[in-house]
């Protein structure tokens, strides 16, 4: 209910000339005349928006995968399954160590999203081989493909959402000589447009994204998500 009424008051602080002096009748009720000037559909679809973020935490884990260039292990959550279809959250690192950063993918998405993982380990494998053939020693390269619409979510104070994002990798080598593939991107909340955050998610071999793409199998992550709810279902 906080969350409800911060949105709504952003909502409200945002429609510059809506609500002015003067424009509150004795009775305490807001004009008529000005009560049009407010725009009702962008305060139902925050109040829809919230609606689903209150209830999409309530999450499973149903994988893993690491990643070497950070040394470190992330969780691939799922939500619980409504008239067949959930949300996969996939971990990713933020700008800050302690902030929780997730991508959100709907599983009607996750074929596709699958799909640009796939495209996305091709093109790092086959740069990664003309680099090594031509001594090749700096590189920064942008693929020019995009992932399917995504949310970026986040936990700072609460937590926060970036609705829409499309991801888009770029190649790298490294000071190092090593060769990476690395999505990097800055959001801003849907909510509060003062609130942004960073992700980074970086492979450092073919072999950590084929890992990746193995624990968003659809099917097997159904399959986790229902045996949950079965033995749910024992106590009523």
């Amino acid at each position: 209910m906080l969350q409800f009424c911060s949105l709504i008051e952003t909502a409200f602080a945002n429609q510059s000339g809506a609500m002015e002096a003067g424009t509150i009748s004795k009775n305490g009720r807001i004009l008529k005349s000005q009560m049009s000037k407010m725009n009702i559909k962008t305060i139902l679809v925050i109040f829809f928006l919230s609606c689903i973020i209150n209830v999409s935490f309530a999450e499973k884990k149903v994988g893993s995968y690491s990643l070497n260039y950070f040394n470190k292990q992330y969780d691939i959550e799922a939500s619980e399954i409504k008239n067949g279809k959930f949300s996969v959250y996939i971990q990713v690192s933020a700008e800050r160590e302690s902030t929780r950063a997730m991508i959100e993918v709907e599983s009607e998405d996750i074929d596709d999203f699958i799909q640009f993982l796939l495209q996305m380990k091709e093109k790092y494998v086959e740069w990664t081989n003309v680099a090594k053939a031509n001594n090749v020693t700096e590189m920064s390269k942008v693929m020019d493909f995009l992932s399917p619409s995504t949310t970026i979510c986040w936990r700072g104070s609460k937590w926060y959402f970036s609705f829409g994002q499309k991801l888009q990798p770029r190649f790298l080598i490294l000071d190092n000589g090593g060769f990476v593939v690395s999505i990097y991107k800055q959001v801003t909340a849907s909510d509060n447009r003062y609130i942004d955050e960073k992700i980074y998610w970086f492979f450092s071999d073919a072999k950590e994204i084929d890992k990746l793409i193995a624990e968003l199998d659809i099917e097997t992550i159904k399959a986790k998500l229902q045996v949950n709810e079965n033995a749910s279902d024992l106590f009523k």
